[in-house]
């Protein structure tokens, strides 16, 4: 048994629920919003006022100190992390005492004589009359029964919560909370091992949820979820030894509806785990039937080119895999190029030592998909080929990763010249700190690092990139020549700290202790011209630091007058003078 002041802590609470909604949580409790609050072994229940008069359903289980679980009713309760859950478990490390201790549900239901239950059962539709629909809904009792259910039974409470729906943001997870029940009776008859309802509740909720799929943002993934565990579900039916051809029949059909509605949908995740199942439970003659199915599907067409051939190829890919076993050479080759399947092409013509055919099929890939061949024709020991196509590729294109490609290609033979040219490629395309360090470590091994250096800081200069130069000397600690530099940067709003400016006054702070002061009073200076009030703390903060170098160098005279001056300039700034006071100026 807990004793909650010893092993629940605040600090267990924060972590659990985040900072927003242990703040809000603690105020709850203290405003007495919780009520009606029991706890049951090591799980806590309660009824939580809301903000808009309504009361949610709070549930946390707690053990050894540690929260395991816990839930809320309201719109993001699912996980548990809301303000609601907060306010419970401030209520049983607070006031242990107020929280009745109850029996466990089942044993509590248990002991009830079937009159009883009966009685409950009605009071129960009094309070909750929606509750009504569950009298439909036939139940896993842990004792397999021969009663078949019909899914539109379990499609309509999913359907229910749907059409209860708001609509508003995070109301995803107010549905999945309500269709997560349903979820648990298949997960039921699952566990008593009666298939056929298993599937039927599982076939209901994900064919409901995809129904309404689109019409959610579902940034919490509480919608995707739901699909996700309807999907394993399918997958343990497939996997059951007692299911007849009829009923496998089904679920696979269930399971190939989720995928080709993901596929359609534009590939959001939902049917990713279809494939796996599929391929590791169907028999030869199961993967024959969905084969057609995909077929089928691949014929269906749209007015957008584009659109159609990504489905081809993903379908392409799970055809592919079925049909492993089946195709011969020529017949894979053939449905590879029939679904755009550009990569399994040309690993195929490689395994096959048809190289020249794989060079032609690898010259009419993108410059992405280029990349991913070259590799492939690496591992086939085929480099001499991958190294002419980017070759030929990267002098005529502007993407950098071919370059990229080939510098590490050249990097790992050895070939530092050729290296260190596709290096100052990819810097004259897109210059910048990482590669000029990269381009001077080539040099070095070819003993040309300072006429290297001396190009590219005259190529910079030339282009007028200060901004890059000015980050040279300071990663070199060349703090004059950065200073000098930093001056031709062009500002615009670049005064939020670290700026490029203010990078270089903190590193000349030491040996430049002027130039310095003078960029954080120029800093400063801009963020008071421009009333930024969200930045008055970092103006204040580039004052203090300019006091202190005025003090370094003997100057306070020079300092109470910068002060005063800034004083004048900002008597009617009044919340600039409240940060002016916090930081002692």
């Amino acid at each position: 048994m807990d004793t909650p002041k010893r092993k629940l802590s605040e600090k267990t609470i924060r972590d659990w629920v985040g900072e927003t909604s242990f703040s809000r949580g603690e105020q709850y409790f203290r405003d007495g919003m919780i009520f009606n609050a029991r706890r049951a072994g090591s799980t806590l229940k309660a009824d939580c006022h809301g903000s808009g008069g309504n009361a949610y359903r709070v549930r946390a289980t707690v053990e050894d100190g540690s929260i395991t679980a816990a839930d809320c009713s309201c719109p993001i309760g699912g996980g548990g992390h809301c303000k609601h859950v907060a306010a419970l478990l401030f209520t049983w490390l607070n006031q242990p005492d107020d929280v009745r201790e109850i029996e466990d549900t089942n044993t509590a239901l248990e002991r009830r004589s079937k009159e009883e239950l009966i009685a409950l059962v009605r009071q129960m539709l009094l309070r909750v009359p929606e509750l009504e629909t569950l009298l439909e809904v036939p139940l896993p009792t842990g004792k397999k029964s021969n009663r078949k259910v019909n899914p539109e039974t379990y499609r309509r409470p999913v359907a229910a919560a749907f059409r209860g729906s708001d609509y508003e943001w995070g109301a995803e997870e107010g549905i999945a909370n309500q269709v997560d029940a349903t979820l648990e009776i298949g997960s039921g008859f699952l566990e008593q091992r009666d298939i056929a309802n298993a599937e039927a509740v599982f076939e209901a909720v994900a064919n409901e949820v995809l129904v309404h799929y689109g019409e959610f943002h579902d940034g919490s993934g509480a919608l995707s979820e739901l699909v996700s565990r309807a999907v394993g579900g399918l997958g343990h039916c497939l996997a059951a030894e007692s299911a007849d051809t009829t009923l496998r029949e089904k679920i696979l059909n269930a399971l190939f509806e989720v995928y080709r509605f993901d596929v359609d949908f534009g590939g959001v995740g939902l049917g990713d785990n279809v494939p796996d199942l599929i391929l590791k439970h169907a028999s030869s003659a199961e993967k024959k039937q969905v084969a057609e199915w995909i077929r089928a599907a691949m014929k269906k067409h749209s007015d957008n080119e584009w659109s159609d051939n990504w489905h081809r190829q993903v379908y392409g890919g799970f055809l592919l895999q079925l049909e492993a076993d089946a195709l011969d050479d020529e017949a894979y080759l053939r449905l590879c190029r029939e679904t755009h399947r550009l990569k399994d092409l040309v690993e195929r013509l490689l395994k096959l030592k048809r190289v020249d055919e794989a060079r032609a099929e690898a010259a009419r890939a993108n410059d992405y998909e280029l990349l991913q061949l070259a590799d492939i024709s690496a591992r086939h020991k085929q480099a001499h080929v991958a190294e002419q196509l980017v070759t030929e590729r990267a002098s005529k294109s502007k993407d950098t990763r071919l370059a990229e490609w080939l510098m590490k290609h050249h990097k790992a033979k050895g070939d530092a010249a050729n290296a260190l040219m596709w290096a100052r490629k990819m810097f004259d395309m897109h210059p910048s700190l990482a590669q000029y360090r990269e381009i001077l470590k080539l040099a070095a091994r070819l003993d040309t690092w300072e006429s290297v250096r001396v190009g590219l800081l005259d190529q910079l200069r030339r282009q007028k990139n200060f901004d890059l130069l000015t980050q040279i000397h300071l990663d070199a600690k060349e703090i004059g020549a950065a200073i000098e530099t930093v001056a031709h940067v062009q500002q615009g709003f670049g005064v939020v700290y670290p700026s490029l400016r203010i990078e270089v006054a903190q590193a000349a702070e030491a040996t430049h202790p002027r130039d310095a002061l003078r960029l954080y009073a120029r800093a400063a200076a801009q963020i008071i011209e421009r009333r930024d009030r969200g930045l008055y703390d970092r103006a204040c903060e580039y004052l203090v630091r300019v006091r202190n170098l005025y003090k370094r160098l003997g100057e306070d005279a020079a300092w109470e007058q910068y002060l005063r001056k800034i004083k004048e300039e900002t008597k009617a700034m009044r919340v600039f003078k409240e940060e002016m006071a916090k930081a002692k100026l």
